[in-house]
């Protein structure tokens, strides 16, 4: 019994080294919000910095350009079945299919289809890919899974290069490059975390006042957007809190 407790402890004290990894612990909350009422369970959005348009993709397979209150300005016609993560790269709109463990390639011109890719996840079939972005620092595609919380990096044909386990978050919702740092956000944590994109190591952490975040997106400001499932709602922040 007594060496069981000392296990417990052991695993509590290594969990609360890693997370603590991650201070200071920023408390960051949103400015203001929208309804993303014609968008079903809307999950990962992502800013284009050419349009200043988003790119959000829903549960239920399908993917949207909106304006900056998230106001549908089209759909593309080829869906999926379980759209979790987005990415924009030069002129493509990358999409994560979780369920199939498929990447879409579209055309952000008219968002046509261009090309699939299988990536595989032996998890749960809704525990795999909820998010998708890529490393300018590595020059690859990283996708997480939601848990256990793995970061694999992928080459542009999305054949595996690499994997790293993160264990400072219970899960991973989203992942987000931007300004020459990883940005994963936890749904079950509601919190955002900078990382080191070579290491995928913590360097700051911030709480949100978001219930169940999903999406993360960057403007070319640095200002924050998050899109929550449950809510069926955009939110948007200044930007990030920095020492």
């Amino acid at each position: 019994m007594r060496t069981l407790l000392l296990i417990n402890l052991l695993i509590a004290s290594l969990f609360l080294s890693s997370w603590q990894k991650g201070k200071p612990h920023f408390k960051f909350k949103f400015e203001h919000s929208h309804s993303l009422k014609n968008i079903p369970e809307p999950s990962d959005i992502v800013y284009d910095k050419e349009t200043g348009h988003f790119f959000i993709v829903s549960d239920h397979g399908k993917l949207f350009e909106c304006d900056t209150s998230g106001n549908i300005i089209r759909k593309a016609q080829k869906e999926g079945m379980d759209f979790e993560g987005v990415e924009i790269k030069d002129s493509f709109v990358y999409v994560s299919d979780e369920s199939p463990r498929k990447i879409y390639k579209y055309r952000k011109s008219d968002l046509s289809l261009l090309r699939e890719f299988n990536v595989s996840w032996g998890g749960a079939i809704n525990k795999a890919f909820e998010s998708i972005t890529y490393n300018y620092s590595k020059n690859c595609f990283v996708l997480v899974s939601q848990a256990p919380c793995v970061v694999i990096e992928y080459n542009d044909d999305f054949k595996e290069i690499n994997r790293y386990r993160f264990h400072s978050a219970r899960d991973i919702s989203d992942a987000r490059w931007y300004n020459g740092y990883i940005y994963l956000l936890s749904a079950l944590d509601e919190t955002i975390f900078k990382c080191d994109p070579a290491t995928y190591d913590v360097i700051e952490s911030y709480k949100i006042n978001v219930f169940n975040p999903e999406g993360l997106a960057f403007d070319n400001n640095g200002n924050v957007t998050i899109t929550s499932d449950d809510l069926q709602k955009i939110y948007f922040f200044k930007n990030l809190p920095h020492n």
